[in-house]
Formats: structure tokens, C-alpha cells, sequence
């Protein structure tokens, strides 16, 4: 696997070296190098996969060239330096948005202007079924909703939430439909309460859940910060009922300062094996590339990384034109990817299951 050629190439092991030819391969990147999503680590996995194909030969013996810009997780940043991308460095390809509100915003200029957009960590249902040359390799997050409510009635005997949501286009529609997925199994929603972004005090709205009786919070944040204040509020102000999170509040990375705050915490989160061979070989290279102990978000980290060589792979045998790139995306089955199986539907969205799971010592348990 190429991943333990590039590990002998970086660790201390003697060999030719390799001749950079001269022609290149502009590949764009839209994502979170600074701020809170930064945490994701979606650039740090898609350079590790970069410097891996240039180690090995490029793609078709061209140099990738990676060309990375901050979305910052912001719409109006991701699409200024979208546009940056397609008109100023003239790339046809871009590896982006790596969050939902930046995904949505890059999409219809990477429509408009036939640039290939291959996203991750996008999981709004709101980028479903709108442009041809958008891709991404999340599911739709809405799934997450449905498997939470017929947990909580049918195993934990909740029949009331109060769901907080930060209002975005990824936190949001989790957050709706959860509402609607209680109110269909007769259950009652005590508090549907949005926060906007960046947003740290989240006490007044705590307050309303527990004085309302209810016998669940669920929280859905976009940003990795308001995960872990939530938490830590809920837990200090003593809310003793159960407590669900969207897939952002499993963040490993979020809570290293106090990875007990998680404990008990019920998610849903894509599903895939975390001790395959592929897996565990990118944990290893990505935590000694970046001296840290774990891969900061798991699935979500491993898919950025994935989807590199899921580009290379359809340039190399569809050519460079972008048009023939989706088309050949389009007809992909079951690439065998570190993050597990990627394929695409008519609307260009990952095909992926999701799984419940608990969080215990800062690990996800299949529940």
C-alpha cells in the first residue's frame, strides 16, 4: 500500500531519489486552516496524501501541485477564495469545502465555471441534488436524527427532548430533523433553540432544557469549541437526564483537556472499521507527521485524506478534463478507501451507513 512506501521515505530509510518532473497538476483546496474547524484536520491529511503521490511519481508523472486557501469554515471567505482558485491559479480541480457552509458556497462558482469539486466533512442535505460538478464523500447528516430518536424512545425510555443547535447549514438541519423525527414517535420537544456561531456562554439556554422537565438534551454544534462548552455547562449545571450530540460533539480532538466530559455521550457517526490495515497505517503516519497522539476526528479526518487519491485515481484514467472526471465519479464503485468504501449517488453524495455509539474514555463504543 502506498502508504508504507511514503513512510519509508520519510523515516530514515535510504534509497534514489525522485527526479520532480517538471510539468504539474494545479489541484485547489478549500478549507479551515484557521479557527476552531482547523481541529478537523482535513488540510493535514490531504498534504500527508499530496507528499505521498509526489514521493511516488505524481499523477501521470506530474507534480501535484497543491494550492491550499482559508474557507475558515465561513461561506463568504470560502467564496472568496474560490473564485481566487478558478480565476487567478486557472485550477480545474478542488479538493473542498471541508465544512458545510463552505461546501455550499464554493459549489454553484465550481458549477458555473465546470471546476471539479470533490468535498468532505459536508454533510448538509442542502448541497443534495443541486450541481453535477459537486462531489463529496460524506453522507447526508440528517440520517444521524432518525437513528438518535428511535434509540432514545425505544432503549432509553426518553420521551422528551430539548434540542440546542448552532445555526448553520450543517447544525441546523440535524437539528430540524430531530424535531420532527420525536414529534412523528408522539414525543414532545420542551426546546428548540438556535445559537449562532461562535457563541461560548450557553447557560440561559441550558437553563430552559432542564427547567423544562425534559428527559434528553440533544446539541448540535458546527464548531468543535461550542461542543465542548455545551458539554462542560450541561455537566456543571448537574442535568441529570440522557445526553445526545450530533456527529461534530464525538470531536476526540475537542476535548483532550477533558475527555471526560464526553463520557455517556450517544452519537451517530458514519461507520467504518477503525482497526483495518489502511486505517491504522494512516493513524501512524499522521500522528508522527504531526507529533499528536490520535487522528483529531477519526472517519472525518481519514475521508479528506481519501478523497486525494480518489481525484488522482479519476484523473489517471479519465484525463485532465473535468468533465470526463465526473462523469467518472459518477460510474466509481466501492473505491477501498483508509475511511472505508467511497462511492457516489445521482446527486454526487458519499454513499455511507451510520452506527450509534456511546463514548466511554474518549473512545466510540457500537452501541
Amino acid at each position: 500500500m502506498a502508504l508504507i512506501v511514503l513512510l519509508v521515505l520519510v523515516y530514515g530509510f535510504s534509497g534514489t531519489s525522485f527526479v520532480v518532473q517538471e510539468d504539474e497538476i494545479a489541484i485547489g483546496f478549500v478549507g479551515a486552516l484557521t479557527g476552531p474547524v482547523a481541529q478537523y484536520g482535513s488540510y493535514e491529511a490531504v498534504s500527508l496524501a499530496v507528499q505521498e503521490i509526489n514521493a511516488l511519481g505524481g499523477i501521470d508523472g506530474k507534480r501535484v501541485n497543491l494550492i491550499a486557501e482559508d474557507g475558515a469554515c465561513n461561506p463568504t471567505s470560502a467564496a472568496s477564495t474560490a473564485r481566487k482558485l478558478i480565476f487567478v491559479d486557472n485550477v480545474q480541480f478542488i479538493l473542498g469545502g471541508h465544512c458545510s457552509p463552505e461546501s455550499l458556497a464554493v459549489a454553484p462558482l465550481a458549477e458555473e465555471n465546470k471546476v471539479l469539486m470533490l468535498a468532505s466533512i459536508t454533510t448538509s442535505p442542502y448541497l443534495s441534488d443541486k450541481e453535477d460538478y459537486v462531489f463529496r464523500t460524506s453522507p447526508s447528516s440528517v440520517v444521524q436524527a432518525e437513528l438518535i430518536a428511535r434509540y432514545a424512545f425505544s432503549a432509553k425510555d426518553v420521551n422528551s427532548f430539548s434540542i440546542l443547535y448552532e445555526q448553520t447549514d450543517y447544525a441546523q438541519p440535524i437539528a430540524e430533523k430531530l424535531q420532527s423525527e420525536v414529534i412523528s414517535l408522539d414525543g414532545r420537544v420542551d426546546v428548540f433553540e438556535g445559537f449562532a456561531p461562535g457563541t461560548r456562554d450557553f447557560r440561559s439556554i441550558i437553563s430552559k432544557a432542564i427547567d423544562s422537565g425534559s428527559d434528553a438534551i440533544f446539541i448540535s454544534p458546527q464548531s468543535p469549541d461550542a461542543a465542548f462548552n455545551l458539554l462542560k455547562q450541561i455537566t456543571e449545571m448537574g442535568f441529570e437526564g440522557e445526553v445526545f450530540g450530533n456527529d461534530v460533539s464525538g470531536n476526540k480532538a475537542a476535548f483532550l483537556k477533558d475527555p471526560s466530559l464526553q463520557d455517556g455521550l450517544v452519537i451517530a457517526s458514519p461507520r467504518f472499521d477503525q482497526t483495518s490495515v489502511g486505517y491504522s497505517q494512516f493513524r501512524e503516519l499522521y500522528s508522527e507527521t504531526y507529533n499528536v497522539g490520535d487522528i483529531p476526528y477519526g472517519f472525518w479526518t481519514a475521508e479528506s485524506y481519501d478523497a486525494v487519491y480518489v481525484l488522482k485515481e479519476a484523473i489517471e484514467l479519465a484525463g485532465e478534463d473535468p468533465t470526463l472526471v465526473k462523469e467518472y465519479l459518477y460510474d466509481l464503485e466501492g473505491y477501498d478507501g483508509v475511511s472505508g468504501s467511497i462511492e457516489f449517488d445521482q446527486n454526487g453524495d458519499g454513499q455511507r451507513d451510520y452506527s450509534l455509539k456511546v463514548i466511554l474514555d474518549g473512545e466510540q463504543i457500537d452501541l
